[in-house]
């Protein structure tokens, strides 16, 4: 419970009286409380513009930055509750101390916004306030709403047209959904971001632009969905689509390396069940022994190129001696699998 220690509060502001300071035995908590002094006579309905009667009372609690160190403090504000005369209509009475969409005050949001203008985690924002985590959130939202919008009337008065693009998709919710983002490869300004990575989630961006911004795009940068692609040739003709080289470099380890891979590997456990199916019944002893080292040979290099997927896709220069070593001497006994791991560092130096 709190208590009074004696202190007495007097003052008015914005249509609240301040009344007394509340401490708690401990000492850790503070809660200064306000009455509504506002008369009914300077209260209109926000409906009809009628007079109104207050119709109960209320009570709003919102933190607000501490008297002291290691205190919290809170302002208890007693609020009425209207109800107009002429349409009936109930409405709350405003507390102009309130932040928007929060339960603490302008003061404590401005205590929060020096935090994050010297880039502290929302986590360690939350340990230094004590505040809840959403409302941390929502403070920062608003910072960064406010500089995306003056960042874009900037550009505007700039005459501000997009030369290069960049789309790709990225994951939310742990990767159980996806959403779209496109961005000025030159100035790194986000454009747009929308939910879902679908053909007919990109063509929101086509509707949400205007395609005299966009009359000015000469390339869209791309990993290879073909939805993509089909879109960006369809609404930006003149532009040159770029695939991304790590997307490139992704597919070809994935549909060409590594199916030539897999094949070879096939060919071994082919050629070891065969060697194995032919062995002639009456075959001497030095003869079955001399096969089965040959199928179990032909097994382990199944095994061998099974684990190599690896060493093949990893960068040549990033292997280990003994890896590299290993690496070659098995490319040197698959002529396909050397072209095709050649092309691919090839395309790596390349693309640097």
């Amino acid at each position: 419970m709190l208590y009074l220690d004696d202190i007495k509060v007097e003052f008015e502001s914005q249509g609240f009286r301040g009344t007394y300071l509340g401490i708690s035995p401990e000492k850790d908590k503070t809660v200064l409380f306000f009455e509504s002094n506002r008369s009914t006579k300077s209260v209109r309905c926000p409906n009809c513009g009628g007079s109104v009667y207050i119709y109960e009372n209320g009570q709003v609690n919102l933190k607000d930055i501490p008297l002291w160190r290691g205190t919290s403090h809170t302002c208890n504000f007693f609020i009425h509750r209207y109800k107009c005369n002429c349409c009936q209509e109930t409405f709350t009475e405003e507390i102009p101390f309130k932040y928007p969409g929060t339960r603490i005050t302008y003061r404590a949001a401005n205590w929060i916004k020096g935090f994050l203008q010297q880039k502290l985690s929302i986590k360690a924002i939350q340990e230094l306030t004590g505040f809840h985590w959403d409302t941390i959130r929502k403070v920062q939202r608003e910072i960064m709403d406010e500089a995306i919008w003056k960042r874009e009337n900037d550009l505007k008065k700039e005459g501000y047209k997009p030369r290069i693009l960049a789309v790709d998709e990225f994951a939310i919710h742990k990767g159980h959904s996806y959403a779209t983002c496109v961005m000025d490869l030159e100035q790194g300004d986000i454009l747009w971001v929308g939910k879902g990575r679908a053909m007919k989630d990109f063509e929101k961006f086509f509707e949400d632009i205007p395609s005299d911004s966009l009359s000015a795009v000469i390339a869209v940068v791309m990993d290879m969905n073909a939805s993509y692609n089909k879109l960006v040739t369809k609404h930006l003709p003149k532009a040159q689509i770029v695939y991304d080289r790590f997307h490139m470099q992704s597919q070809f380890g994935r549909d060409v390396l590594g199916v030539v891979r897999l094949d070879e590997a096939r060919k071994h456990k082919a050629k070891a069940k065969e060697i194995l199916a032919d062995i002639p019944e009456d075959a001497d002893k030095e003869t079955l022994k001399s096969l089965k080292q040959e199928a179990k040979a032909e097994k382990q290099e199944y095994s061998q190129l099974k684990k190599l997927r690896w060493s093949l896709l990893t960068n040549g220069e990033k292997l280990s001696e003994r890896k590299t070593e290993h690496l070659q001497s098995i490319l040197q006994d698959h002529h396909d699998l050397a072209v095709c791991y050649a092309m691919k560092e090839e395309c790596a130096d390349f693309m640097r």
